[in-house]
């Protein structure tokens, strides 16, 4: 019976095992990232949205400019604002969009993007 000289051979595999559990460990981080940049964007287009609708009546500031700061209040960026002024009392949407950078591990940067739409209906008298 010929006996090979296996010594070293379990080092290596745990080598490859902690090289595949890094990529994986970076690989969650680098979804976490992205999950975390979704909500960040989600939250603030919402936040934007809903500061913009009522801009849209009164005369305190224009919709853009009341969505452009709730979104960099919650850390994103206005993409667009589709919030037409309107001094009528009767019902209006605004539709608005962010964006959030995530910055991962594997890839440089991912921008992620998201939409919300708010309505505000104008209480008679005000204005």
């Amino acid at each position: 019976m010929v006996w090979r000289d296996e010594n070293g051979a379990v080092a290596v595999l745990g080598v490859a095992l902690v090289g595949v559990l890094l990529m994986i460990g970076v690989a969650v981080l680098d979804i976490s990232a992205v999950v975390s940049a979704r909500t960040r964007s989600q939250t603030a287009a919402d936040a934007a949205a809903l500061a913009a609708a009522p801009a849209t009546f009164t005369l305190a500031s224009s919709p853009q400019q009341a969505a452009t700061r709730m979104a960099e209040a919650n850390g994103a960026r206005l993409i667009w604002c589709k919030c037409r002024i309107d001094r009528r009392p009767k019902v209006r949407t605004v539709t608005v969009e962010t964006a959030v950078v995530a910055r991962l591990w594997l890839w440089e940067e991912v921008t992620v993007f998201a939409q919300s739409r708010a309505e505000f209906i104008p209480y008679p008298g005000s204005g």
